[in-house]
């Protein structure tokens, strides 16, 4: 008799991520060669990062994570290794990985909403180009005794450079094709490498751009506000006359 209320409340939790409440979403995976590699699911705030919930991954490699999501955000699902995947979730949201620990996050293939796959696209392709860039400074650090090694890193600049200008065309590309979607959230903030690729100062249009249109969208929705307010934050500053221009008084006598 014990064994059969252990076994009903066992088919209970494992069936009510989804039925509990319209606000629980599904992360569902199975992910290969990672046994005893443990995930950690965390949820990305406006100015923090929070660790929720974590799963140490069997033979299987099947595991799933049920994260209470009030409103569309943004969620980390992290290795032990430090890499990341970003996923966008709904409340209600099912999302399917599968793929192999040994490439995580790089070639697991994920199935969900069309915002989901919005920000899973994005980042393919920025991975793909972050690759590159460390295939190039491994070129470096090899060539750095060779007497030629300055005439090198010349022609290495450069493809850094069309890589740098590659990752901010389909930055600019993916938020001028879904000025509507939060991933574009995500895509203006994204710094490659140690850098931003938009900034404030040169490519304010499309801060503004992702205001008017979340704004309407998502009115209440935390990441949405804390652009908002950050736009407008900025919008002070562009007005705001600067000290530096400011003509000096004359001193009296």
């Amino acid at each position: 008799m014990k064994k059969l209320i252990f076994l009903a409340a066992f088919m209970v939790y494992i069936t009510s991520c989804r039925q509990t409440a319209p606000n629980i979403a599904e992360v569902n995976g199975n992910l290969t060669d990672g046994s005893g590699v443990k995930l950690i699911m965390q949820e990305m705030d406006v100015r923090d990062i929070h660790s929720l919930d974590s799963v140490v991954l069997g033979q299987s490699g099947k595991f799933t994570f049920c994260p209470v999501v009030r409103e569309p955000g943004f969620w980390l699902l992290r290795a032990p290794t430090g890499k990341i995947l970003v996923m966008l979730l709904s409340p209600g949201e099912q999302l399917d990985l599968t793929g192999s620990i040994l490439d995580f996050p790089d070639r697991v293939a994920m199935k969900g909403s069309e915002e989901a796959m919005l920000l899973n696209d994005f980042f393919r392709q920025t991975r793909a180009n972050e690759r590159l860039v460390d295939s190039l400074e491994m070129l470096i650090a090899e060539w750095q005794d060779r007497d030629d090694y300055y005439q090198l890193t010349q022609k290495l600049d450069t493809s850094f450079m069309q890589i740098w200008e590659s990752q901010r065309s389909n930055e600019i590309r993916f938020i001028e094709n879904n000025p509507g979607s939060l991933a574009s959230l995500v895509v203006l903030n994204y710094g490659f490498g140690m850098s931003p690729v938009l900034s404030p100062e040169e490519d304010f249009t499309y801060y503004q751009k992702l205001d008017s249109t979340l704004s309407v969208k998502f009115p209440v929705n935390k990441h949405v506000k804390f652009h908002h307010q950050r736009v407008q934050e900025l919008k002070r500053n562009i007005s705001a006359p600067s000290v530096l221009h400011q003509t000096p008084r004359k001193k009296n006598g």
